[in-house]
């Protein structure tokens, strides 16, 4: 509200005499308005300040004229007026006496004796930041600490004070499995149910797992575990065994074939042809006699081709040799992969 007043610097001083003296003057002059809205509380949170420049009044012809000093301000005025509503549809009855209000700054701005008005304006409080101090009062009986985790929102008409357990707030936490919310110093958290039965992996009581069938599974996994570990142990020994046994009898095998003399023919192989193949002079004893000798005697007087090399030995025939002598033949050394 501009006022045309001249503004000193003593109103900007609220301990100043100028200032009370202009404050109290103020309140009686406009309250008696005020008074005509309804709930109207109180005018409060009175601020001087200079304003635009005073306007003087003259009269001309029979008619008054206004000219602006331009070598002083007028006083500006701006304080707030306190209105008294039920917590019961609240936003419905500000508006209402908003209207109220300015038709009282109309009047005040025409018909006020002793307080000349040049100018109104007036500025609808945002409910939401208004509320605030409702809340503050509502939880003014909490510990500071507690008190901070409380907002003011208005519900059905009525102003209330939430925390974020409950679920009317604009971010509630939401408690899983069960779970109930309630307000720590730490802030709002969810209190988890039968947690000696049951863990809770996550935040807010989620990823719910109950230990008896934790524990159940977990020895289900681990006798499955250690039957497998059991099972993969004994086909590693016994395919180990398998492998080194084969391994053992190529070895033998290879040391036996190296190491054997080698016989032509078997010795177990008898001949059906040794009397057939016998040297006539010889007998098996390995005996001769002398009448053997005669006997195969060559005739001097047939064979002209007969020489003086005659020896007294018998008439051996190349075709009459044994076939089956015995014969041994040891097989050459060779080392194998497996003697590397």
């Amino acid at each position: 509200m501009e006022v045309n007043e001249p503004f000193t610097t003593e109103y900007e001083d609220t301990s100043s005499a100028q200032y009370n003296d202009f404050v109290k003057k103020f309140i009686e002059k406009v309250e008696p308005h005020y008074r005509n809205i309804s709930n109207f509380e109180r005018v409060d949170n009175i601020i001087l300040s200079a304003g635009g420049p005073i306007i003087q009044k003259s009269r001309q012809r029979g008619k008054r004229s206004l000219t602006l000093k331009e070598t002083q301000k007028s006083l500006n005025v701006k304080h707030d007026v306190i209105l008294n509503i039920t917590n019961d549809n609240i936003e419905g009855t500000y508006e209402n006496l908003v209207k109220e209000l300015d038709e009282v700054l109309s009047d005040i701005k025409d018909n006020v004796e002793g307080l000349e008005v040049n100018d109104v304006v007036s500025t609808k409080t945002d409910i939401k930041d208004d509320i605030k101090e409702v809340c503050a009062e509502a939880t003014k009986d909490l510990d500071e600490v507690f008190q901070k985790y409380y907002d003011p929102f208005v519900t059905n008409g009525k102003v209330v004070c939430l925390s974020a357990c409950n679920s009317a707030h604009s971010t509630p936490k939401t408690c899983m499995n069960h779970g109930t919310c309630g307000v720590s110093k730490q802030g709002p958290s969810c209190y988890c149910l039968e947690t000696d039965a049951n863990w809770y992996l996550g935040e807010d009581c989620s990823f719910q797992v109950h230990k008896v069938g934790f524990y159940a599974g977990l020895g289900t996994v681990a006798a499955i575990a250690v039957i497998t570990v059991a099972f993969l142990t004994a086909y590693l020994v016994i395919n180990k065994q398998v492998v080194k046994r084969n391994k053992d009898i190529k070895q033998d095998l290879v040391k036996e074939w190296l190491d054997d003399d080698f016989e032509w023919p078997p010795q177990k192989k008898t001949s059906n042809s040794v009397g057939m193949y016998d040297n006539p002079v010889y007998s098996p004893g390995g005996m001769h006699k002398q009448n053997s000798l005669e006997k195969y005697k060559p005739n001097f007087s047939m064979d002209r081709y007969y020489t003086q090399n005659f020896s007294p030995e018998p008439d051996i025939n190349l075709r009459n040799l044994q076939r089956d002598q015995f014969m041994k033949m040891n097989k050459p050394q060779i080392r194998t992969s497996f003697d590397i």
